[in-house]
């Protein structure tokens, strides 16, 4: 019984109820004093509200989009004559483009009338925006029918424009061989505008209806505001108190609960209270949700900040983008810091070879809008906004970019289709794409930093090729994958025949550009997987992974002709050299990687007795008998 009372007590003091409900109440606890004079002029009131709306929200709007697809079908009726009247390929592609383009917007306005939505027309001239408004959708079985009959007609204009205009071309000066499609196309415009002024005739009558129904209202408003306007005060000003109490309380109780957090921002378990199923309950929940999403992203940090790499980092970012977040089609791209060029990090598949944007991205990345402006860019309002995106053309592409020490070093780059792009909630999940991203980037920044100081101790600075160290490091963990794979390997030790001469003759920056053109002969020749080494002076060690057995000769002889063919610039001319190249594979001659270098070594002392310029395989009778 007390609970009971208390229920009463609290819905009469407004107390515990959805701030929605409390103004509710309050209209209700007015009228409810009021005579019954006062409800009908409030009424009256609302629906005449109601009609102006639907005069200026709803046929206003379709009476325009009519108006504006039957310009637009005349303008592409008059540019299917124009085709056939010129003879001129230019004139005959311009009206063809124009027909084109308006036949298209024609299609969209309808499609956009029947089913409602956001309508903005700029001038394809100059692109400045003409009107922008919200249509509501037609529900009227028969106008429906209409337009839906208007967009078949519009497809098959579509079609017989471009016969048209195939037939124009084909005929050339010659008269036109599609007369009666031209006469078709006329005929379809025609009856397409008739349909859509019929329906416009329609809505002119309903408008006119709307605006005399809406006249006698207004009159009778006028009369009952007048009769119920001194009770309405007096009750607005009681209950109005009364809602304003109880808002204010639970707010105050809010701000102190947000200045806390504030004080303790690195708190996450002083969450708010929720003591209300109102607004203000919302807000209360959301503020917990916000504080539960900035332990997420604490916690998503703390972790990547112990990732062994950065390449665990960019796995870990698209996994949670792909599946925790939800967009499936999602690539990461590495912006080079010497060369400026990209590469992909992450994608949804991994042998997906099949990229989203045009080669000149990845080897110019000057190329990219988003590396070049620094900010994020979408098609969503523009599908033109970047000419390298090959996505499809129902998808829009946002590009994201990763800022590491105020330069963009990466793209994040998700691809969503054009139905889906207008949903709030993938706004949301953008909003937590960015969060993600904006916490990882000084974690990226560090990893980067760390992993170039790595490169730089492994790699030899003249022709970016490893060093000895590199071997150093990594032959055992090279040779073990090979004996585990059951694989063949092969080391090539290329040595240039008489290097000497050239820094004798010529000097040793002439000599430093051989050694660069050298390497860079042999990395065009060798696989991506394969690893070029400076081995010391004028040598390159040369690891073939993964080969078929007996496949390093052939390989060999492409890096001596392709050497041998090279004409390095020098100053006065050319310069060309030689080399000498010994192999040894893995595990054929030997289990051991340095007993590989060490055989590869007798063959190129061998290929250098027998004359330079040449190949020669190791085998175990060049070992001298001592050993």
């Amino acid at each position: 019984m007390s609970t009971f009372l208390s229920r009463i007590l609290d819905t009469l003091a407004f107390i515990n109820l959805p701030v929605r409900k409390k103004f509710l109440f309050f209209s209700a606890g007015t009228l409810f004093w009021m005579i019954a004079i006062s409800a009908v002029g409030f009424f009256m009131i609302f629906d005449f509200g109601t009609e102006t709306s639907k005069l200026v929200d709803v046929i206003h709007p379709q009476q325009n989009t009519l108006n504006n697809v039957v310009r637009k079908l005349r303008g592409a009726n008059i540019s299917a004559y124009k085709i056939a009247l010129n003879s001129a390929p230019e004139e005959i592609n311009e009206n063809y483009y124009k027909a084109k383009i308006r036949l298209s917007d024609c299609r969209s306005l309808l499609d956009t009338l029947r089913k409602g939505g956001l309508v903005k027309d700029y001038s394809r001239v100059t692109g400045e925006l003409y009107d922008e408004y919200v249509l509501v959708g037609i529900a009227d079985p028969v106008k429906v029918a209409i337009i839906e009959k208007a967009l078949q007609n519009i497809e098959e204009m579509e079609s017989l424009l471009e016969k048209i205009a195939a037939a124009r071309i084909s005929s050339k000066n010659q008269p036109i061989a599609g007369n009666n499609q031209v006469a078709d196309f006329d005929a379809l415009a025609a009856a397409t505008v008739a349909g859509l002024t019929s329906l416009s005739v329609s809505l002119s009558k309903e408008w006119g209806s709307v605006t005399d129904l809406m006249k006698d209202k207004f009159n009778l408003s006028l009369i009952l505001i007048s009769l119920t306007f001194a009770a309405g005060a007096l009750l607005s000003i009681l209950f109005g108190f009364l809602i304003a109490r109880n808002l204010i309380i639970p707010i105050k109780a809010i701000t102190a609960k947000f200045k806390a957090f504030t004080a303790r921002e690195s708190d996450f378990a002083r969450k708010l209270p929720v003591t209300s199923r109102d607004e203000l309950g919302e807000l209360a929940t959301e503020y917990n949700h916000l504080l539960e999403t900035m332990e997420v992203i604490t916690s998503f940090k703390k972790i990547i900040e112990e990732d062994e790499n950065i390449d665990i980092i960019y796995l870990r970012i698209g996994d949670i983008i792909t599946r925790e977040i939800g967009f499936p089609r999602c690539f990461i791209y590495e912006i080079g810091t010497i060369r400026n060029a990209s590469k992909i990090v992450y994608s949804p598949d991994a042998g997906d070879a099949d990229f989203s944007c045009r080669e000149e991205v990845f080897t110019g990345v000057d190329a990219c809008r988003v590396k070049r402006t620094g900010c994020v860019v979408s098609s969503h309002k523009n599908s033109r906004i970047c000419g390298h995106f090959l996505g499809d053309a129902g998808d829009i592409h946002v590009c994201i970019p990763i800022l590491l020490s105020g330069v963009v070093g990466g793209v994040v780059q998700i691809i969503i289709k054009r139905n889906d792009a207008e949903s709030p909630e993938v706004a949301r999940k953008l909003g937590r794409t960015q969060e993600y991203i904006t916490e990882a980037q000084p974690v990226l920044s560090s990893k980067r930093a760390m992993r170039a100081y790595r490169e730089l101790s492994v790699r030899d600075a003249l022709t970016e090729t490893y060093n000895r160290r590199f071997l150093q490091e990594s032959a055992d963990t090279i040779t073990a994958g090979i004996l585990r794979r059951g694989s063949f390997a092969a080391l090539l030790m290329c040595d240039l025949d008489f290097f000497k001469d050239v820094n004798d003759q010529h000097g040793h920056d002439v000599g430093d550009i051989v050694l660069k053109e050298t390497a860079g002969c042999i990395k065009r020749i060798v696989r991506s997987s394969d690893i070029v080494v400076r081995f010391g002076g004028e040598e390159f060690l040369v690891l073939l992974m993964d080969i078929k057995c007996g496949g390093a000769s052939t390989v060999a002889e492409k890096i001596r002709t392709a050497i041998e063919h090279h004409k390095v610039p020098i100053a006065g001319g050319f310069l060309a050299r030689t080399v000498s190249i010994g192999i040894c594979e893995i595990p054929t001659d030997t289990h051991s990687f340095w007993d590989a270098v060490k055989y590869a070594d007798i063959a190129l002392y061998k290929a250098k007795e027998t004359g330079r310029n040449r190949v020669v395989c190791f085998s175990a009778n060049m070992i001298p008998e001592e050993e």
